[in-house]
């Protein structure tokens, strides 16, 4: 049994968030075999209080306040820290001499630090001894130059330009000083290789709870679902653009039927034209009521990168999935077998319209996405995975 000291950028629980469901069952696989101790960034409207399963199985827990969560003026410092001395924003958003001395003080103690987000490593000292594994959530500079490319605002899309390569570097120097670096799809373990190729890089996918996410019997409702918080920026861009070029070509043919967001909105305007056929709901404390309510699921995404826990949610509760390409980027869904691929509104649209005129084909996408999340995405196995990764690690520090 070995001392893993875990840092993650904001507390996992409760797991409302993709990223924080990720963090929350490779922690609790971790914690199966070995004394995780866990510091978490404190941010928003975390709740540290809050009685949660995987608490009862760490060693210890901590959570530190971030200043740029709480105050403008530290978001400024942050800021001009990114302009002035060229440290990535997302770096520098989560400097704090007080968090970087305790993890210090736990370091020393462990005999592996797990890394749950890329700005975090910034927060090891140099020279510390244990191993630093690296759970990649995306691609990260990928990720920003996707966004910069299609921000409409001219000051934003100069300064997220500017970002990109400074956050390239910075993930280049990371990947390559860390022991082992986890990614999240093998598209993601591809480029991150490329970045690091000394570092050994493995896809440890995200995964599914099969037990609490199970099919319920198919609806005929002509009712569609998307779950995801807008303030996401890849969520907010696929929604806005199938709220503006998909779903006007689907209400055409099928007036009667509904679309459903489920997440937080962050204010997400919905057209006039069809806010007569749009419900949001806003944060819901259980998204598998709406999710069961719909025929079909779509994911209307154009950006991002990593793998989407919602669609894997959707896989497991046996729902008929229309997606572009990059919305199911690493996940092993194919066309016209366990899903519907389209990638412009036109096709994304008929696509929706063939399902909403074929329920049989609903249930048998269907019933063939749960069995893939059977086969190959329960967190179980995952998690299993995941400690041999950690057992070649402590064994090559030993």
């Amino acid at each position: 049994m070995a001392r893993i000291l875990a840092l993650t950028s904001r507390v996992p629980w409760p797991a409302t968030e993709g990223h924080q469901l990720r963090s929350w069952h490779v922690l609790a696989a971790l914690a199966e075999r070995h004394d995780v101790t866990l510091l978490s960034c404190l941010r928003g409207d975390d709740r540290a209080d809050a009685d949660d399963p995987l608490r009862a199985r760490l060693a210890g827990f901590e959570a530190q306040p971030i200043a740029s969560e709480r105050s403008r003026g530290a978001l400024a410092g942050a800021l001009a820290r990114s302009l002035v001395a060229r440290e990535p924003f997302v770096v520098a958003k989560y400097a704090s001499p007080a968090l970087k001395a305790r993890v210090a003080q736990l370091a020393a103690r462990a005999d592996a630090i797990h890394v749950d987000m890329l700005p975090l490593l910034s927060c090891v000292p140099e020279g510390t001894r244990a191993p630093v594994v690296l759970n990649a959530h995306n691609v990260e500079h990928r990720l920003l130059q996707q966004r910069a490319a299609v921000e409409r605002h001219a000051a934003a899309r100069a300064f997220l330009r500017l970002q990109v390569p400074l956050l390239r570097r910075y993930e280049i120097e990371a990947c390559r000083s860390a022991a082992t670096v986890l990614a999240c799809s093998e598209p993601d373990g591809a480029m991150l290789r490329a970045l690091a190729p000394m570092t050994p890089v493995h896809v440890v996918p995200n995964g599914v709870d099969l037990e609490s996410h199970r099919p319920a019997p198919p609806t005929l409702q002509k009712q569609l679902v998307f779950v995801g918080q807008m303030g996401w920026f890849p969520n907010r861009e696929g929604v806005e653009w199938f709220l503006a070029r998909v779903l006007p070509r689907i209400l055409a043919h099928h007036p009667d039927c509904r679309f459903t967001l489920v997440g937080k909105t962050g204010g997400l305007a919905v057209p006039a034209a069809v806010a007569h056929a749009t419900d949001v709901t806003g944060f819901v404390p259980d998204v598998r009521p709406p999710v069961h309510a719909a025929s079909v699921y779509v994911v209307p995404l154009l950006s991002g990168s990593g793998t989407r826990l919602k669609v894997l949610e959707a896989m497991a509760l046996g729902k008929a999935i229309v997606t572009t390409t990059i919305g199911s980027e690493g996940i092993a869904l194919r066309d016209g077998e366990d899903a519907l691929f389209a990638d412009d509104a036109q096709a994304f649209a008929a696509a929706v319209g063939r399902l909403l005129d074929a329920p049989a084909e609903v249930a048998r996408l269907g019933a063939a996405a749960r069995r893939l999340a059977e086969d190959r995405y329960g967190w179980d196995a995952i998690g299993r995975s995941l400690l041999g990764l950690y057992d070649d690690v402590l064994a090559r520090s030993a």
